[in-house]
């Protein structure tokens, strides 16, 4: 697979898109050429490496040709040619007949959309809310399976919305993470992010580390905690 992915800059500062559209279209991005163009990538390998249904595709796909993120050049027998437009600005640019291209090829139209509100539903996530899992994100430890955002958000919502700041939740992540290389822990072993913090496991790290320890883990490998506590007062003096 290639180590770059190829999309319009308007699209990171677009904040209509949804960051699972915007994973789509980082998907397509990984099969352009270097001038956006010639993506002939199936829609169940788009799916694949965006970690989405299908028909999340196909409907993201839909959204990303209305804001003039993506062109869709129809193949009469096999799949469309997808095209990234590089030069994209940030307002819709949607081309005559695209709905009704995309319904033929069995994706459903994209619904209209609706005002904007300034405080989400229950069931719903806030910019801000996003935007503290974005932060984390490449922060936390790697597992054999990639993870999955909707359902870390999912978790991580309910830890911000009861007052934690979300900069703790990022240090304990990152605390975590060098637990984890500390420790050597092995993939197959690093706690899945939506548990993470479902079962407000970033409790443990969100305190200061000494070596990569806590201070339970230090006294329980039969260290002497004074110790612990000097060192850990020397690291807080530096990073006040």
């Amino acid at each position: 697979m290639p180590n770059l992915s190829i999309i319009p800059a308007a699209a990171v500062m677009d904040r209509e898109l949804t960051p699972t559209q915007l994973r789509v279209l980082c998907a397509v991005g990984i099969h352009t050429d270097k001038l956006g163009g010639n993506v002939w990538t199936s829609v169940r390998t788009l799916a694949k490496e965006a970690n989405v249904a299908e028909r999340t595709v196909q409907a993201a796909c839909a959204v990303l040709v209305e804001r003039g993120y993506l062109k869709v050049v129809p193949r009469v027998g096999t799949t469309n040619l997808y095209e990234v437009q590089l030069d994209a600005g940030v307002h819709p640019v949607a081309g005559e007949g695209v709905q009704e291209l995309l319904r033929g090829r069995g994706a459903p139209a994209a619904a209209p959309k609706r005002p904007q509100r300034t405080t989400p539903k229950s069931n719903e996530s806030s910019e801000a809310e996003r935007a503290v899992l974005q932060a984390l994100w490449t922060k936390y430890p790697k597992r054999p399976e990639p993870h999955s955002f909707p359902a870390a958000l999912k978790a991580l919502v309910p830890v911000l919305r009861a007052g934690v700041d979300g900069a703790r939740i990022v240090r304990a992540v990152e605390r975590y993470a060098t637990h984890c290389q500390l420790n050597k822990t092995e993939p197959q072993y690093v706690k899945s992010m939506p548990r993470f913090f479902a079962d407000e496991f970033w409790r443990a790290y969100d305190v200061v580390l000494v070596h990569g320890r806590t201070r339970e883990e230090w006294a329980r490998s039969g260290q002497d905690v004074a110790k612990f506590d000097a060192m850990a007062a020397t690291l807080t003096q530096r990073s006040a």
